[in-house]
């Protein structure tokens, strides 16, 4: 028995000695592919600029849309989309709403993760000039942009800029390369 003991004993020590810590094989390349689905920012209605200049009534004339999206934080353990939006009137007193959103978290990595590279751009950009009261909707403008469509209130019918004003997008599902930090 005693014998027994002790060979059992050899071999625990001897798997022991081969095997790779967890942290070793980590450190090694281990990734994963994590698939981002769609969503729509913000997830109900738009991001709306304040107004910064006029008077809050773009009254038909405009406005000129200027938009862009960027998903931030390849490089951390979080994903973001950001929306900035610039409207301005196209005469008159050249009302004007601009402005930067918050940034919509559409993702977290486990602890000790981050992202290195996602499978779409980035960067998404859009102009154009509104020419009624109606919502304008848009696919994506950048080649492999994350973005898959763009959503509009420009110029109604009445007082808009601050109040109404605002822009949303919708994302393509995507992956990303998660890996440890």
């Amino acid at each position: 028995m005693r014998r027994l003991m002790i060979v059992a004993g050899l071999a625990a020590m001897l798997v022991a000695g081969l095997a790779v810590p967890a942290t070793a094989a980590a450190d090694a390349g281990t990734f994963a592919l994590v698939s981002i689905p769609a969503r729509r920012i913000p997830v109900d209605n738009r991001y709306i600029p304040p107004r910064i200049t006029g008077d809050a009534d773009f009254a038909g004339h405009g406005p000129d849309i200027l938009a862009r999206g960027t998903l931030v934080g390849v490089g951390s353990n979080r994903l973001w989309v950001q929306i900035f939006m610039d409207a301005r009137e196209t005469t008159s007193d050249f009302t004007r709403a601009r402005g930067t959103s918050q940034l919509f978290l559409i993702y977290v990595a486990p602890a000790g993760q981050c992202v290195r590279s996602v499978s779409r751009g980035t960067f998404e950009e859009i102009q154009y000039r509104d020419t009624d009261h109606a919502v304008d909707d848009f696919p994506g403008q950048v080649t492999n942009s994350f973005v898959r469509d763009w959503s509009f209130v420009g110029d109604t019918a009445g007082n808009e800029a601050g109040t109404r004003t605002g822009a949303a997008l919708s994302t393509f599902t995507f992956t990303a390369d998660v890996q440890p930090c």
